[in-house]
């Protein structure tokens, strides 16, 4: 590749074209005013006036010149920009311009509203099974379908057992010797009253005085068949279950409650509730227990609720959403949530300086604690009533880091790895002495791509460079 002279010059031009125009938009306007924007410059112990550049802010160097990094022309450091690593001052128009807004720390109760999805469920403890105490047939089911009601003391089938026919003729043997040996008629009493039979029942068998073929299976309480497993003719055998009744006049509400929902449940609390059936009336029931384990599928736990359904609008499987209005015992210090930066194990919010004469923030790494709706409960770091930003922190953090101070994402400020770098620039790179930097030896040998340069290329780039500085120095 040939690069003739004109071309030299012509990129030359150009790059002299571009210094100009830097110069008249970074370095020109201050030919007006040497001092605006800089009213206390930065000395050395000598006396002598520090420069940097406006996007390196940690070059220093002692005269002006040009950044080593990005090639701008350097301009007088001021004081009062760079009070420290973990402060910025800004004038009025640049907080209008960056519209920064600030709220006053608080101190109150945490509150919180938990939104919670959940089920309605058959209370557990109102279900009830009707067995077979002993083998027999099934006849005359009376209940034949699920789900019919039935109330208490309700025919749902008859019976025929020989077990049951030997104890009724037990029965009658033992009422006939009741005043001589009251304790055998007490015992063929007691068997039917363990296979559930009513007293009406068994002084039905007493007075008729004989034995009767089949008997009948009464329900044990007012509900609803929640299961039916027989049908006429149906051969049982001793402990089947033959019906399942369950009273519905009180249910459960299971809700489902992520990890970081706990904190602000416990028992006793008050849950309002909507079904999809009716979202116009709303039921209301308390939190009775807690499960102790985790869903392993959802990563959820169940928190459960006892609710009256006289009225039976509420059926069980319905899908219902909760609310609970949660509030902790203790007053906390809090912030709206829009001012706290989150970077992980760190968080960050920005204090508005009231001491001060010009606008000027510091920036505070501060322990987050729970959060309580549009707040942030902040365990350590700030006091009451300071001054937080809650808008337009981003633009200060911004700003922060290109200022090479401490931010998010600039843990270690005035190290110049805050502000913005050349693409492709290591900031090691500047850290080399003698070809070597971080323990690691930038000797020659290791930039074998430029062995096979051209010497005629090598020749020509000097010249162009030489062009460049005699340029930059007219």
């Amino acid at each position: 590749m040939n690069i003739t002279k004109t071309q030299l010059l012509t990129g030359a031009g150009l790059l002299i074209t571009g210094l100009l125009l830097g110069w008249l938009i970074f370095g020109g306007s201050h030919d007006h005013d040497p001092h605006a924007g800089h009213d206390h410059e930065v000395t050395t112990e000598n006396g002598e006036e520090v420069w940097t550049c406006s996007m390196h802010p940690s070059v220093r160097e002692d005269g002006p010149g040009s950044c080593p990094i990005c090639g701008m022309d350097l301009i007088p450091a001021s004081s009062e920009e760079r009070e420290d690593d973990y402060s910025m001052v800004m004038t009025e128009a640049s907080m209008q311009l960056a519209n920064i807004q600030t709220t006053s720390v608080i101190r109150e109760r945490p509150k919180r509203e938990l939104h919670l999805p959940g089920r309605v469920e058959i209370d557990e403890r109102r279900i009830s099974y009707v067995t077979a105490h002993f083998e027999g047939r099934i006849q005359d089911v009376e209940i034949n379908f699920t789900g019919a009601p039935i109330r208490e003391g309700e025919v749902m089938a008859t019976i025929y057992s020989p077990e049951l026919v030997s104890a009724q003729r037990e029965l009658l043997e033992a009422v006939k010797v009741k005043d001589r040996n009251p304790s055998l008629y007490e015992s063929a009493v007691r068997k039917f009253k363990l296979w559930e039979f009513t007293d009406e029942q068994i002084q039905d068998i007493v007075d008729r005085g004989d034995v009767m073929r089949n008997m009948e299976i009464l329900s044990p309480v007012d509900g609803f068949v929640m299961k039916r497993n027989v049908v006429d003719e149906q051969h049982v055998m001793e402990g089947s279950v033959i019906y399942e009744v369950a009273n519905l006049d009180h249910l459960w509400v299971t809700f489902d409650a992520y990890e970081e929902d706990l904190g602000w449940l416990q028992e006793g609390a008050e849950i309002e509730f909507r079904s999809r059936s009716n979202p116009g009336s709303s039921y209301t029931a308390s939190v009775d227990f807690i499960d102790p384990t985790f869903n392993p599928q959802k990563r959820t736990i169940r928190v459960r609720a006892d609710v009256e359904n006289v009225d039976h609008s509420l059926r069980p499987e319905m899908i219902v959403r909760g609310v609970v209005h949660s509030e902790m015992l203790e007053e906390k210090l809090m912030v709206p949530a829009s001012s706290v930066l989150w970077t992980g194990p760190r968080s960050l919010v920005y204090i508005k300086d009231t001491t001060a004469e010009v606008p000027r923030f510091v920036v505070r790494e501060v322990e987050l604690g729970v959060r309580a709706g549009d707040y942030y409960v902040i365990e350590e770091g700030i006091t009451e009533n300071e001054e937080v930003v809650f808008h337009g922190n981003f633009r200060l953090d911004s700003e922060m880091q290109l200022a090479d101070r401490f931010s998010m994402m600039n843990r270690e400020p005035g190290t110049g790895r805050g502000g913005p770098s050349m693409p492709g620039m290591d900031h090691g790179d500047m850290d080399m002495d003698n070809g070597e930097a971080d323990g690691h030896d930038h000797s020659e040998a290791d930039h074998g791509s430029f062995d096979d340069v051209p010497e005629d290329f090598r020749a020509q780039l000097t010249e162009a460079i030489e062009i460049y500085i005699q340029g930059k120095l007219l």
